[in-house]
């Protein structure tokens, strides 16, 4: 191909020669190429091949990034889909586990609280047992204490007669004396010592007799009451051991729930992202499924443009070198004689091609219009020779609308025009 290229450019540059007589002939105005007029076609093609090759390279690595984004969201949708699968099972087993461990959570709290019902108990009962205690005390406690003179003043007369046999009988026996007795001991006293001792010492026995009477069961009665309380205390320390037994299974398997819990909300949470990347990888490719037919097709196309790139450029660069000092009616004739001589040495080029479109854009198109450039296609054709040819054009410019145009371009650049 590159020798079907070189020998094509030859025969573009000899019949460019030929054309310059016709045109000449026929309209009397003198056009005519060199060797420098090759040489600068040569060096065109070369730069604008290398140009159009790499904005054709660009615009296929995007199309084709496009295609394989589309591929690997396809790919992942599919794989978390069956990721997606694996998760809702291991969530449905983990479900079950939740379900099982919390049936056993409810167990065992039912059987802690009905333990703590019965401690609960054994401690009111030894509650009650503790006040009546408190109770019977209390009464002893002040039993005694007015007790206690009455014992102080027998302990003192018994030191002096020694005597302690002394019952209920013998206490009913003496009441009735007991008033005498207070009379007669001011006077035994001043008699005999003796006698007035032993009058005070059996009154004052007597005395704490009658309260030592109703002291007595009331310390008998703490006596039991104190030894139901250590029993009671006894079952309390078991029934509060059962309960902290309880308490430990119920903390134990309450952990394993929560555990399970834990498990179960992470699966959710890994299968709700798994989901989320899916719907979202979904949506893509749903909302671009027509773009992947159109992208699948341009990247086509720009395979078979690349193709057709040298026969393209080929063409492009020859208008660019050659038809500028022709009409309209002989570049029409130059470009049918180039595509005659292109398809006899089987060089690909596209049938419908639009130079213009291919060397200028549509907003250079409008600027050029706002500057003053008249908007037909030899016009057009006449702004893309003067800003892109290789050498520089000569304006044949009998309205002035080339220099206007000129002017307005390059009034940023301080061009001077006279």
């Amino acid at each position: 191909t590159k020798k079907e290229v070189v020998q094509c450019m030859g025969s573009f540059q000899d019949g460019v020669a030929e054309k310059c007589v016709d045109y000449f002939q026929r309209y009397r105005r003198s056009a005519h190429v060199t060797p420098k007029s090759y040489l600068s076609f040569i060096q065109g093609y070369k730069a604008t091949y290398k140009e159009k090759h790499a904005e054709v390279k660009t615009l296929a690595n995007r199309m084709n990034t496009g295609l394989e984004k589309l591929k690997e969201a396809s790919e992942s949708v599919a794989t978390l889909s069956k990721e997606l699968e694996v998760k809702e099972k291991e969530l449905q087993v983990a479900n079950e586990k939740a379900d099982m461990v919390l049936k056993e959570v409810t167990v065992k709290a039912q059987a802690a609280e009905k333990v703590k019902a019965e401690v609960q108990k054994v401690k009111d009962k030894a509650q009650a047992i503790v006040d009546s205690i408190s109770a019977d005390k209390a009464i002893a406690e002040e039993k005694l204490e007015a007790a206690k003179p009455a014992l102080e003043e027998a302990e003192a007369a018994l030191k002096q007669f020694p005597k302690d046999t002394i019952n209920e009988e013998v206490v009913e026996l003496l009441n009735p004396y007991f008033e005498m007795v207070d009379y007669n001991i001011e006077t035994a006293k001043r008699v005999c010592g003796n006698v007035s001792g032993l009058c005070s010492w059996t009154k004052a026995m007597a005395a704490f007799f009658s309260i030592n009477k109703e002291v007595l069961p009331l310390k008998a009665n703490l006596a039991v009451q104190e030894n139901r309380l250590a029993t009671a205390m006894v079952d309390l320390q078991k029934a509060q051991a059962e309960l902290d037994d309880k308490q430990a299974e119920l903390d134990f398997v309450q952990a394993e729930y929560e555990k399970a819990m834990r498990e179960k909300q992470t699966l959710l949470d890994d299968a709700e992202r798994c989901r989320h990347k899916m719907q979202t990888a979904s949506s893509l490719i749903s909302g671009l499924a027509g773009e992947k037919e159109r992208w699948t097709e341009q990247s086509k196309e720009f395979a078979a443009q690349t193709k057709r790139l040298v026969g393209d450029v080929l063409l492009a660069t020859a208008f660019l070198s050659y038809s500028g000092p022709f009409n309209q009616e002989f570049r029409n004739l130059l470009l049918n004689d180039w595509q005659k001589e292109m398809k006899t040495r089987k060089i690909p080029f596209g049938n419908n091609l639009n130079l213009t479109e291919m060397l200028i854009d549509a907003p250079t198109i409008s600027e050029w219009n706002l500057q003053g450039l008249p908007n037909d296609d030899l016009s057009i054709q006449n702004g893309i020779i003067a800003t892109k040819a290789a050498r520089y054009p000569l304006l044949i410019d009998p309205q002035t609308q080339g220099k206007i145009w000129i002017k307005n371009k390059e009034t940023k650049n301080e061009l001077q025009v006279t």
